[in-house]
């Protein structure tokens, strides 16, 4: 579902109910452009995580990329001491 500020403003309340009780998604648009989404509280924590866990596999990525499991670990141990 799609909706202009102007429209959420208006119709808030409904709205709300829309995406809590309905699982609704609102697309929010400003001069005819998407600007926001509101959607329930959990499905917006399930994607926060979501984003938070491909980050961390980015990371991963890049780190450990050409390194064996072996190398990892001594390398890993090589920190810890020197700490």
């Amino acid at each position: 579902m799609t909706k202009s500020t102007r429209e959420l403003s208006r119709q808030l309340t409904k709205l709300l109910r829309q995406v809590v009780e309905e699982g609704v998604e609102i697309t929010i648009t400003s001069r005819g452009k998407p600007v926001a989404v509101l959607c329930a509280y959990e499905r917006y924590r399930k994607l926060s995580r979501r984003e938070a866990l491909e980050r961390l596999m980015e990371l991963a990525e890049e780190h450990l990329a050409g390194l064996t499991l072996e190398e990892t670990y001594h390398k890993a141990r090589e920190e810890l001491e020197a700490r």
